[in-house]
């Protein structure tokens, strides 16, 4: 008896007296969000017994008892990344794709609907054939599928099927909500959408130089109430940044930008790995050069509060105009804590949480109140402090030398180490400054 005959055996369940439409259709919609495939998608620890159990079946030919769930389930195995190209698989994979071509069986045609598209990729065999096998069972899938091919009629193209939803994004208003209204349910899914991603990056890039589809980008990046998409999102951040490579938007953009970047993905200098391993370095550059711009200002502001002496002010001007002059290389804060205290009063939140981008200054006592700034400038490291603390300047090479992206420091510390130059902020301390570095 063959597998098609055994699914088709599998006796249908006589349907209950259905509610009211509108109830129906909103329990629909909680089942579709809660669970969007038709394929349940096994833990890697059973894939290869999965694998193992359907190929001994298929080698017996013995389909009694098989059920639907593990036929589909050895499907996902056997076109997933670590299998699809197997060469001891090719009888398996070659089965799956004749059963579909005959199947009658809509809850097994779409389950392979959806094998094919979370192991797409353009052009491979495995795609190609997966697709000539569903475009001849095309007529005999149930409402979901067909209706999901009516509305992307290249869907079941083995190469063009990213672009053709990507071209239906770029004309979506909302482009997480327009994929699953038309019944892409899962829209950050693997395969398939993974390449319309790509697509749909590729033609959003000549506009992302405008705020409306930056937020567009984002929105897609991160829709309301869902994880940050990762898959991709090192071209996405390299497309958003790529106009920004030989000048700079406003302020307000820059900031716009930053915070919401930090937000979904870290800080790449204290997370440098993830999705910013996937940006240029002239990208990576651009962020980075913000960012430093960013630290300064904001310990700036922070200390302009928490210190009411005027003599901070000449310090503001000396930094920023550096900053301005592209002197300054890069730039971290450490904040004691009443610092912390009055920065989190004007950090950005994301989902509720407060991006936080910065260190912490531990010593107690006298220097209870005392915040960093720590600075790259040449070769040169820069240790700033509010209040009285005096500059420091240590060679980049000293071994002992402050190093930026540390999640604590101690400012009585640094007094003690060897090999600095220290300045109290009195006299010409900026031209003092200035001389050494």
């Amino acid at each position: 008896m063959s597998l098609q005959r055994v699914l088709a055996a599998v006796p249908q369940v006589q349907s209950p007296a259905l509610p009211g439409l509108n109830l129906l259709r909103a329990a629909v919609e909680r089942v579709q969000a809660r669970w969007p495939d038709v394929v349940a998608d096994p833990p890697e620890r059973d894939r290869e017994r999965l694998v193992a159990e359907m190929m001994a079946r298929l080698q017996d030919e013995r389909w009694e008892g098989l059920t639907m769930q593990l036929a589909t389930s050895a499907a996902r195995a056997t076109f997933d990344p670590t299998r699809r190209n197997r060469p001891d698989l090719v009888p398996l994979r070659t089965f799956y794709c004749a059963e579909t071509r005959v199947s009658t069986s809509a809850t097994f045609l779409a389950a392979m609907l959806s094998v094919y598209m979370d192991s797409y990729m353009p052009g491979a065999p495995h795609t190609h054939a997966l697709s000539v096998a569903l475009k001849e069972a095309r007529l005999r899938m149930g409402a979901r599928g067909t209706d999901l091919i009516t509305r992307i009629p290249a869907l079941l193209d083995p190469a063009s099927a990213p672009e053709a939803i990507a071209a239906l994004m770029v004309e979506m208003g909302g482009v997480w909500e327009g994929l699953k209204a038309i019944g892409l349910r899962t829209p950050h899914a693997p395969g398939v959408m993974d390449h319309a991603h790509l697509a749909y990056v590729r033609r959003l890039q000549p506009d992302l130089g405008r705020r409306a589809d930056i937020d567009r980008l984002f929105a897609w990046l991160k829709p309301d109430q869902q994880s940050p998409r990762t898959s991709g999102a090192g071209e996405a951040i390299t497309a958003l940044l790529s106009p920004w490579l030989s000048g700079d938007p406003s302020k307000d953009d820059i900031a716009h930008i930053t915070q919401t970047l930090v937000g979904f993905y870290g800080d790449p200098r204290v997370n440098p790995g993830g999705v910013w391993s996937g940006v240029p370095r002239a990208h990576l550059d651009v962020i980075l050069r913000w960012l430093t711009g960013k630290d300064i200002r904001f310990f700036l502001d922070v200390i302009s509060e928490v210190e009411s002496s005027h003599m901070f002010e000449p310090r503001r001007a000396f930094w920023l105009g550096l900053f301005e002059q592209n002197r300054i290389d890069a730039a971290w804060v450490a904040f004691s804590r009443s610092g912390v205290e009055v920065a989190r009063r004007s950090l950005p939140r994301q989902d509720g949480v407060h991006i936080q981008s910065y260190g912490f200054q531990s010593a107690r006592g006298s220097r209870n109140n005392t915040s960093l700034l720590i600075l790259k400038i040449g070769s040169k490291i820069i240790v700033e402090g509010s209040h009285s603390y005096r500059v420091h300047i240590f060679s980049a090479a000293n071994p002992v030398a402050p190093k930026l992206y540390q999640p604590t420091y101690d400012c009585d510390a640094i007094l003690s180490l060897p090999g600095s130059e220290t300045k109290v902020h009195s006299g010409d301390w900026q031209g003092w400054v200035l001389e050494r570095i």
